[in-house]
C-alpha cells in the first residue's frame, strides 16, 4: 500500500527539526525544576516580589498555566498555535507548540516564583527519604500515564518528526489501556499526588496545591466534555465502565458469564488474513474490537501465498514483518516460459525500498501470526465458532446477533460499526442488500502442495503453452506449490486433484511429482466481482465480501490488506469524530473501489494473456513476450507493476489531534 505522504519542502523539514529541539529542551527544563521546586516546598525562585506585591504575582503565574493550557486546546487555540509556525506546516506542529508552550510556562511558574520565606514543616532526614521514594513513584506513575495516552502528543514529538521524516502523522483514540483500563484521568492524579509529596511545608506550597489540584479535577471534567464532543457514544460508554478519579483495580470492562464482552466499537465478522489484520491495525490504535469467526478449526492448507512488499510496509508498522519474513519464502525471480522456451524473467531484487521481493507464505501462517499478534490487544476479543445470523441498525449503533456453532445460544453485540471480512460469500453483505454483481471466467484450475524435489530453488515459474498453463511457486518448509489450468468441463468433485495435478505437470512440462508426497490440494473457478458500495448505514465491507478478483498475480489478498490499512484510518477517525463518518467512508469507498478496479484490470489482462490455449495463441503469446513484454523499456516496469507498487492508494484520512 503506497501512502500518499507530503514530500515537505528541506525549509520545511529544519523548522520542524528546530521546534522539535525547542518543545524536547522546554520539556526537560520545565520537569527539572519542577521536580525541585515542588520537593523543596516552593522555597527558591527569583521572583523579586515581596508582601501584597508577591501573592499578586505568584497568584498570575499559578492562574497563566491552567487558563491558558485549557484555551490552546480550544478550536481558537488550535489556530492560534498554527499560526505560530512558519511555512505552512502549524496544523502539523500543533502539539509541538501546545507541548512547548505547556512547557514554557510550567518552568515559568517555577523560575519566577517570589518565596514567602516562610516555613511550617521539614521532614526529618528518615521523612525526607521516604517522602522522596513516594514522589518518584508518583513520577513514574505520570511517565506511565502519558506513555498509555500517546507519549509522542504528550511531549510534541509527533508533531515535528512527521514533517521532518515526512510521514504521516498517528494519532490513536482515547487510551483505554494501561491505567486507564482502571480509571480515565491517571494524568491528572499523578499530577495531583506530586503536589503533595512533598519534603517542607511552607505556605507558597500549599497554595499551589490547592488551587493546581482544584484544576487537576476541573481540567478533567473539561477535557471529558471535549472528548464526548469528539467521540460520542463510544466515550460515553467508556465513562459508564471506568471511574473517574479512584481507580478501581479489578477489569473495568464488567462481562457477561462467559467472560466474552457484548459490545465494542467495531465488530469484525470474519477471521481471514483480512479481518485479523483490521482487528490488529485497530487494536494498535485502543479501540474495542470484536472478531467473530465461524470456523471452530484452522482452514487447512493455503489458499493465498503472496505477499507483496505495499503489504510487508503496512505489516512493518505492526511490527511484524521480521516475523513474515522469517516463515517465508523470498522470491526474487520469476521466470516464464512458452512451450518449454525461456521467454524472460522479472527481476524483484532491483526494487525500491526494504523489501525487494515478493514473500510466499501459506495463508494458514498468514492467520497464525496475526492470530497471535491479537494478544498484544486486551480490548481486541476473538470469538471462534461464532456465526453471523442477522444485525439491526440504529442511527447510533448496531445490533449483531451471532450464533454459537456448539451450543446454539445467540448473543447479541452491540457496536458503533459492523464490517464484514467473511469473503466473496459474505452473508454481512447479502443482510445488507448490498449488489456484487460481475461474472465467473471461463475456465478453472486444480491445485496442490508437494514436496520439493526439484532444482527451482526459490525461484516462481510460469509455464504456458498451447494446452494450457502450469504455475509454480516455492512454499516454506521445503514444499511446493503447483497450479494448472483445466477446462471448465472437468468436474473437480468427481476427480483426483491431487492425480490431475501430477498428470498434468509432466504431459505439458516434463516434471516427474509421481513419487512426491502432496499435503494439500483444491481447485478454484476464477470470477470478478465488486460491490456497489462497501459501506450502508452502519455496516461497512473489506477485502473479498467488498470485490473478488482472478488470483492471476495474486493480488487479491494484498488488495484486501490495502482495504484494511484504509478501513482502519477511516474507523478511526470517525470514531473519534462522529460528524466525519460519512465523509470518511465515502472517501474509504471511491478509493478502494478505484484501486480494486486497476488492480482486477491487470489480473483480467494476465488471465486472458496466460490461458489462451492452442498453437496460434502460443505463438502470439510467444511473439508479444520477445518482442515487447521482456525488452526494454517494458521489462524495468514489470517488477513494480507485479509487485502491486504502482497501484495508487491515495489515503487521505488523517485523524486530528485530541
Amino acid at each position: 500500500m503506497q501512502k500518499d505522504n507530503p514530500a515537505y519542502r528541506p525549509a520545511q523539514r529544519l523548522t520542524a527539526l528546530f521546534y522539535g529541539i525547542l518543545c524536547h529542551l522546554a520539556f526537560a527544563a520545565a520537569v527539572i525544576a519542577m521536580a525541585l521546586s515542588l520537593f523543596s516546598g516552593m522555597r527558591f525562585g527569583i521572583g523579586p516580589f515581596r508582601g501584597w506585591s508577591a501573592a499578586a504575582a505568584n497568584t498570575l503565574l499559578l492562574a497563566a498555566f491552567p487558563i491558558t493550557h485549557s484555551w490552546l486546546l480550544t478550536p481558537k487555540g488550535r489556530r492560534f498555535m498554527a499560526k505560530l509556525v512558519p511555512l505552512g506546516i502549524g496544523a502539523k506542529l500543533s502539539w509541538t507548540v501546545f507541548a512547548t508552550i505547556s512547557s514554557l510556562q510550567l518552568l515559568a511558574a517555577f523560575i519566577f516564583w517570589s518565596p514567602s520565606g516562610v516555613v511550617w514543616w521539614e521532614a526529618p532526614i528518615g521523612w525526607k527519604t521516604g517522602i522522596g521514594i513516594a514522589a518518584a513513584g508518583s513520577w513514574l506513575l505520570l511517565g506511565k500515564s502519558m506513555a498509555d495516552a500517546q507519549l509522542g502528543i504528550q511531549t510534541g514529538y509527533i508533531g515535528w518528526s512527521s514533517v521532518f521524516f515526512n510521514r504521516k502523522a498517528e494519532y490513536k483514540p482515547f487510551a483505554t489501556q494501561g491505567l486507564y483500563r482502571h480509571v480515565r484521568q491517571p494524568i491528572y492524579i499523578s499530577f495531583a499526588l506530586l503536589l503533595w509529596l512533598t519534603s517542607v511545608w511552607t505556605p507558597d506550597q500549599l497554595v499551589l496545591a490547592v488551587s493546581w489540584t482544584a484544576y487537576c479535577v476541573i481540567g478533567a471534567a473539561l477535557k471529558e466534555r471535549r472528548f464526548l464532543r469528539c467521540f460520542g457514544e463510544a466515550f460515553r460508554r467508556y465513562q459508564q465502565t471506568v471511574p473517574f478519579w479512584f481507580p478501581k483495580l479489578s477489569k473495568s470492562v464488567p462481562q457477561p458469564s462467559d467472560n466474552r464482552p457484548t459490545d465494542a466499537d467495531v465488530l469484525i465478522i470474519g477471521a481471514g488474513p483480512v479481518g485479523l489484520l483490521l482487528a490488529n491495525l485497530l487494536g494498535k490504535r485502543g479501540l474495542r474490537v470484536i472478531v467473530a469467526e465461524r470456523r471452530t478449526q484452522p482452514v487447512r492448507g493455503s489458499l493465498a501465498i503472496g505477499i507483496t512488499p505495499p503489504s510487508l510496509a503496512l505489516l512493518r508498522t505492526l511490527e511484524l514483518d521480521r516475523t513474515f519474513e522469517d516463515r517465508g519464502i523470498p522470491i526474487t525471480t520469476a521466470k516464464a516460459f512458452e512451450h518449454g522456451e525461456l521467454l524472460g524473467d522479472v527481476d524483484f531484487s532491483r526494487l525500491p525500498g526494504t523489501h525487494r521481493y515478493i514473500l510466499s507464505l501459506p495463508q494458514t501462517e498468514t492467520i497464525s501470526i496475526l492470530r497471535k499478534n491479537l494478544n498484544r490487544f486486551p480490548q481486541v476479543h476473538l470469538f471462534d465458532g461464532m456465526e453471523f445470523i442477522g444485525q439491526v441498525s440504529s442511527p447510533d449503533t448496531v445490533r449483531t446477533r451471532l450464533k454459537d456453532a456448539a451450543s446454539g445460544a445467540v448473543t447479541e453485540i452491540r457496536t458503533t460499526w459492523l464490517v464484514g471480512c467473511d469473503g466473496h460469500r459474505s452473508l454481512v453483505r447479502k443482510q445488507a442488500g448490498i449488489r456484487f454483481p460481475g461474472r465467473n471466467y471461463r475456465t478453472r484450475f486444480f491445485m496442490a502442495d508437494f514436496d520439493d524435489r526439484t532444482a527451482l530453488g526459490t525461484e516462481a515459474h510460469l509455464y504456458f503453452g498451447p494446452n494450457g498453463s502450469v504455475e509454480s511457486f516455492p512454499l516454506s518448509g521445503k514444499r511446493r506449490r503447483w497450479i494448472i489450468q483445466m477446462p471448465l468441463c472437468c468436474n473437480p468433485e468427481k476427480s483426483d486433484i491431487g492425480q490431475t495435478v501430477r498428470q498434468k505437470v509432466h504431459d505439458r512440462i516434463d516434471v516427474d511429482l509421481n513419487s512426491t508426497p502432496i499435503h494439500f490440494e483444491s481447485y478454484f473457478r476464477p470470477a470478478h466481482r465488486l460491490a456497489d458500495t462497501y459501506r450502508k448505514g452502519r455496516t461497512l465491507l473489506c477485502g473479498d465480501a467488498a470485490h473478488v478478483m482472478s488470483p492471476i498475480g495474486g493480488q487479491g489478498m494484498n488488495t484486501g490488506f490495502a482495504d484494511a490499512a484504509h478501513l482502519a484510518d477511516a474507523l478511526a477517525e470517525a470514531l473519534q469524530y462522529p460528524a466525519r463518518a460519512d465523509q470518511c467512508f465515502a472517501e474509504y469507498t471511491r478509493v478502494r473501489r478505484y484501486a480494486y478496479r486497476i488492480a482486477a484490470r491487470r489480473a483480467a489482462r494476465g488471465m486472458w494473456m496466460g490461458t489462451r490455449t492452442g498453437r496460434i495463441w502460443s505463438a502470439l503469446r510467444r511473439c508479444f513476450a520477445q518482442r515487447i513484454l521482456f525488452r526494454p523499456p517494458v521489462r524495468e516496469k514489470l517488477a513494480p507493476y507485479f509487485a502491486m507498487l504502482t497501484i495508487p492508494d491515495p489515503i487521505k484520512t488523517e485523524p486530528a489531534p485530541q
